[in-house]
């Protein structure tokens, strides 16, 4: 079965440096501040929040539902978030789009797993162990 697609539009910090891959890697052998935390003390204290908190639930959602959910995320500043933003009528951040059908807009984490559960997505064998416990 295909992993239901995951289209998250979200402002995200400038300044990431190399590519993505790369700085991932970096930052996993310790070599560097991760991509994440570069240039992040710059913006304000509000923006550092929801960037951590957009962070955390992102990679939340990744641990619990694995390989059966494919996220994309997309910056509205670039020219294809904006494209793809007035294309799905993105007015609030984060907005995830669930299979190019289901928007859910704002910080509802609630509503994006039932769309993704809706739309096929299975958690993790070990996810679903510990929201048992």
């Amino acid at each position: 079965m295909s992993p239901v697609q995951v289209d998250v539009y979200m402002p995200l910090p400038e300044g990431w440096g190399i590519c993505l891959s790369c700085e991932m890697l970096m930052a996993r052998a310790h070599l560097d501040q991760g991509p994440q935390e570069r240039g992040l003390d710059e913006y304000p204290p509000d923006w550092q929040e929801d960037f951590h908190r957009f962070s955390e639930l992102i990679f939340n959602l990744s641990a619990r539902y694995g390989d059966s959910v494919l996220i994309r995320i997309f910056d509205p500043r670039s020219l294809q978030g904006l494209a793809r933003s007035i294309r799905y009528g993105v007015h609030r951040y984060p907005t995830f789009i669930v299979n190019g059908r289901q928007k859910v807009a704002g910080w509802d984490v609630s509503r994006v797993e039932s769309e993704l559960q809706s739309a096929g997505a299975s958690l993790q064998p070990e996810a679903a162990s510990l929201e048992q416990t």
